[in-house]
């Protein structure tokens, strides 16, 4: 495939392009956006992986075969995706995919309508969850937990949660008056936690303790080879070798789980539907008011500030 990149705003962009070459496929432009870095940073990563630079995602058509979206502003990823699916374009989504439902929703028509689409968490695919997959051993419940921003990052523990019980999550409530603490219940009845600790609380990780048919278990996610693992099944989908385990519907399941929670906390700790209940629609996580922040700390990282 020839891929272009949209946003230069994480640490993503630079840890991916080499497994994609790795894995034959040719990263050819880029589009560095204003959300975090600025053009001569973009004009510097350009030159070190030997890309074209677009003023504009939009110039990317038809020179691409897939897009990489980086926006670590979400509300920026359905704006930058549409032209794209509209011309059948994959489309690859850093985590997470949106913060709202609706957004979500009009995602999964697209992949309904044939185009592929991937992305989300790289938990998802870590090969704590590969290798529980293969022990055949079934999650009664669980408690899973991370740091920082119940989205931006939260939705690590809630792709591990997905992975390790599987698709299937139909609704959400909170523990809490601030959603930082959700059950999620399945359609067959099994039960989950997550909890979400603010940021500064403690280190950062990704955490699970499983109750399966044989006892107790714990799980610690990530490790070397996890971002090797992702671009192994999304790039893999997006360039039609190979097919996602899950549909896009099941993979976005994180996602609809934590503006539902959001909305049961808004609802006295009600239960919330993922996808029957309006109640979802009536709250939003705010993407451009978390950017500005991530802004801040991002730049100090790259030397910027």
């Amino acid at each position: 495939m020839r891929i272009g990149v949209i946003d230069l705003d994480t640490s993503h962009p630079e840890a991916f392009l080499p497994l994609l070459r790795q894995r034959g496929h040719d990263v050819v432009a880029v589009y560095g956006g204003q959300t975090v870095v600025d053009d001569d940073y973009t004009r510097d990563y350009a030159k070190k992986h030997d890309l074209a630079v677009v003023p504009d995602p939009g110039d990317l058509l038809g020179a691409v075969d897939a897009v990489f979206v980086h926006s670590v502003n979400w509300d920026h990823h359905l704006v930058r995706a549409r032209p794209f699916a509209e011309a059948g374009v994959p489309i690859h989504f850093c985590k997470p995919f949106a913060g709202r439902a609706s957004e979500i929703r009009e995602m999964v028509r697209w992949s309904e309508q044939g185009v592929r689409l991937s992305g989300g968490s790289a938990l998802r695919w870590s090969s704590a969850v590969a290798d529980w997959q293969a022990s055949g051993r079934q999650v009664l419940t669980a408690f899973a937990a991370t740091y920082g921003h119940p989205l931006d990052y939260g939705i690590h523990a809630y792709s591990l949660l997905s992975g390790l019980l599987g698709p299937g999550v139909e609704a959400a409530r909170a523990l809490d008056a601030e959603g930082q603490r959700v059950e999620l219940r399945w359609h067959d009845g099994r039960t989950a936690v997550v909890a979400v600790a603010p940021s500064g609380t403690g280190g950062y990780g990704f955490f699970a303790s499983l109750v399966s048919t044989d006892g107790v278990h714990q799980v610690e996610a990530g490790g070397k080879d996890l971002y090797d693992r992702f671009i192994e099944v999304t790039a893999g989908h997006l360039a039609g070798d190979s097919d996602q385990p899950v549909t896009f519907a099941e993979l976005v399941e994180p996602d609809l789980a934590v503006i539902a929670g959001l909305a049961s906390a808004r609802h006295g700790g009600d239960w919330i539907g993922l996808h029957d209940d309006a109640r979802i629609d009536e709250v939003a996580f705010d993407g451009q008011a978390f950017a500005a922040g991530y802004r801040v700390n991002r730049r100090k990282a790259l030397g910027l500030a």
